[in-house]
């Protein structure tokens, strides 16, 4: 474990308990795998120290529907494969996992998810409303705080076990405070690190978790934000841009179109393989809520079909057949090329992303309307 390497390097060098006041335990660098929404994947790495996730505890495998038992290439380390779950699970409840961008992308606007503005940067009802769902209490400051205020309150919740997020220079990005050395902060982000001295000069955000508590979040309400989500007005306005913008390929916008094709699709072929997992997972934070086991086998069954199952014309496979129509994928890093503006102007390639992207629509309908009819059972 990264935490027990510090420990034992530390001791080495003399410093022991004189110097080490705190490094928590049972820490997951991040992001893991098709993560992009960086606040999220920091979240999903807090709630495993906060919620006392450890080695032993057992993890789930939707793919072979039972506990883990080693036997794919998919990791030992279970803590990861957790953080992977609380992912999936905050990125449905927080509705990202809806939308065709996300919020903090100012290069899109309109947003295509409800309560997003152009400039957004983790509002206070975004934060409540996931600190509802998965059950933490936290206090929050920015640059305007005192620096003081902002540590002993840090280091407080650090002797407690719970660490803080912090927003610094990159605005875009959160990094977790974890530990600290008198006033030495350890961070973490894709790594166990030391934070700059002037830390607190750069401080734009930070969000100490203070507590572990319920869930505060009913099934219904869930599934409610997540038809508002579905059914959003932009949505359909999105899709018609789509089709329009695809009868008017020319030679001078070619790269611009496939581009912004790219763009769009970059985000329900992992967004929707996400919240297909957290629907289709029989332990983790969103089946904590849905507990209704009809409701529950309902909701699993829509979107396996519509998102994830193989060969059924689902959203994560049809991403796939969109790249690959764009000339898209690995060797390209999932940008597009030259190529991408030749394949645009063919007529061909225009006619297979129409139907292509309205089947994605369509999945997203359909389970809207399978939310819908459960929301009337509840």
């Amino acid at each position: 474990m990264i935490t027990e390497y510090i420990s034992r390097t530390l001791n080495k060098k003399g410093y022991g308990n004189r110097h080490m006041k705190k490094i928590l335990e049972h820490l997951v660098s991040f992001p893991i795998d098709a993560e992009s929404d960086n606040f999220i994947a920091a979240l999903a790495s807090t709630l495993v120290i906060s919620k006392g996730y450890t080695e032993e505890t057992p993890y789930w495998c939707v793919s072979n529907s039972r506990y883990c038992i080693h036997c794919s290439p998919c990791g030992d380390n279970l803590l990861e494969r957790h953080q992977t779950s609380i992912y999936h699970c905050l990125l449905t409840a927080s509705t990202l996992a809806f939308g065709f961008d996300y919020p903090w992308d100012d290069t899109v606007n309109p947003h295509t998810l409800p309560g997003f503005s152009n400039g957004w940067r983790w509002d206070d009802s975004f934060v409540n409303t996931l600190a509802r769902f998965a059950g933490f209490s936290y206090l929050r400051f920015n640059g305007t705080s005192a620096r003081e205020e902002v540590l002993s309150t840090m280091k407080s919740s650090l002797d407690n076990g719970f660490p803080t997020l912090l927003r610094l220079e990159n605005e875009m990005e959160w990094v977790l405070a974890v530990g600290y050395d008198s006033d030495t902060i350890y961070g973490l982000d894709s790594k166990l690190h030391t934070l700059s001295d002037s830390w607190y000069s750069m401080l734009r955000d930070a969000i100490v978790i203070t507590g572990s508590t319920a869930s505060d979040m009913s099934c219904k309400e869930l599934l409610e934000r997540v038809v508002a989500a579905l059914s959003y007005d932009e949505h359909e306005a999105l899709e018609s841009m789509i089709m329009d913008a695809l009868d008017h390929v020319t030679i001078e916008n070619a790269m611009d179109t496939a581009g912004m094709m790219c763009a769009i699709n970059s985000v329900p072929i992992e967004a929707r393989w996400h919240a297909a997992e957290a629907f289709c997972g029989a332990e983790n934070l969103l089946c904590d809520i849905c507990v209704n086991k009809e409701i529950h086998s309902r909701l699993k069954d829509v979107f396996a079909a519509r998102y994830t199952m193989d060969g059924n014309d689902e959203t994560h496979g049809i991403g796939w057949k969109i790249w690959g129509a764009l000339g898209v994928g690995p060797r390209t890093g999932y940008s597009i090329t030259q190529q991408s503006a030749a394949l645009m102007l063919q007529k061909e390639t225009q006619e297979t992303l129409k139907r292509l992207f309205a089947k994605m629509f369509e999945n997203d309908r359909a389970v809207c309307a399978e939310i819908q009819a459960c929301l009337e059972q509840l």
